[in-house]
């Protein structure tokens, strides 16, 4: 079900980006794109406005569980790649939410409640919580990897459909950086 989501999402953006090749600016929905913050804001498309509304949420949620993983997990690799992944991810927020703003794309969370591949639901973070030993690193390894794997996807989508230079820019960013960091998380 979340593999047939996970296609759907980045089917999405591609379906947003190339709405916006036809759109004209008062066709585009209002929630997404608002107006720019400033005169000198790049022009952002529903494609940019989608890949940051979904990659927010999507990187707070995943931080928690890293930071949760560098507490607890067993393996010093595992405990060391997700505190790699927890400083990273903040940081990668702050420009996330820089970029938003820059873009005046709506701050609300148009995924709240849904099931999607690389978010790391309450119950799922509640099941880490209450999982020890080697039975949580295999359940971080499997949560952190979903995450990263459609990091990577969500990013390929926008660097192909995104308008604004600054938010493909991020995602090339974040499409080696977490390209790296599932490289070493192994198979």
């Amino acid at each position: 079900m979340r593999r047939a989501f996970a296609a759907a999402a980045v089917a999405a953006l591609a379906v947003c980006g190339a709405l916006a090749a036809v759109a004209r600016p008062s066709d585009r929905p209002a929630a997404a794109v608002a107006a720019p913050a400033s005169p000198s804001a790049t022009a952002f498309n529903p494609t940019d406005a989608a890949w940051l509304q979904l990659l927010v949420p999507m990187t707070q949620q995943n931080v928690r569980l890293a930071e949760l993983t560098a507490e607890r997990a067993t393996g010093p690799g595992l405990r060391s790649l997700a505190s790699e992944i927890a400083a990273g991810g903040r940081g990668d927020l702050a420009r996330l939410q820089e970029l938003t703003r820059l873009g005046g794309v709506a701050g609300d969370n148009p995924h709240t409640g849904h099931d999607m591949p690389g978010f790391t639901t309450a119950a799922e973070y509640a099941e880490a919580e209450r999982t020890g030993g080697a039975d949580f690193d295999r359940y971080a390894v499997l949560h952190l990897r979903e995450y990263l794997e459609q990091s990577v996807r969500l990013a390929d989508s926008e660097s192909t459909a995104g308008a604004a230079a600054p938010a493909r820019q991020l995602a090339a960013d974040l499409r080696r950086t977490r390209a790296a960091q599932l490289a070493r998380l192994g198979p």
